[in-house]
């Protein structure tokens, strides 16, 4: 049980570490500038939000969950149009770890 909880999350740990990088460069890149670091720090508090929601509340969590995908999607058009091109691949593979960690759910009930 502990493995296949595992295994289902470990995507959602790599997006966290790629959401905490870019957060890190932005925070210090842009100190002065309160959108970027909104930015940069909203997509941490809502996966850990999904987190919570995803064992107590299954609708909110998904609800939450698309808020987030989409959060993700314009954070890494925003910072490719203001030039921040390692936050951009930061926020591009936090996309795709997302999607695998969706994926790797539909896996893991098919278990």
């Amino acid at each position: 049980m502990t493995d296949r909880f595992f295994i289902a999350h470990i995507f959602f740990f790599v997006a966290l570490v790629f959401l905490l990088c870019a957060a890190v460069v932005v925070l210090k890149r842009q100190r002065t500038s309160w959108k970027p670091m909104l930015l940069a720090v909203l997509p941490l508090g809502l996966i850990f939000m999904t987190a919570y929601l995803g064992k107590h509340s299954p609708v909110s969590h998904q609800v939450l969950n698309i808020f987030y995908d989409g959060l993700l999607i314009y954070n890494a058009y925003y910072f490719w149009n203001i030039g921040q091109v390692l936050t951009f691949w930061f926020y591009v593979f936090a996309i795709i770890a997302t999607a695998l960690d969706f994926a790797m759910h539909f896996v893991i009930r098919m278990m």
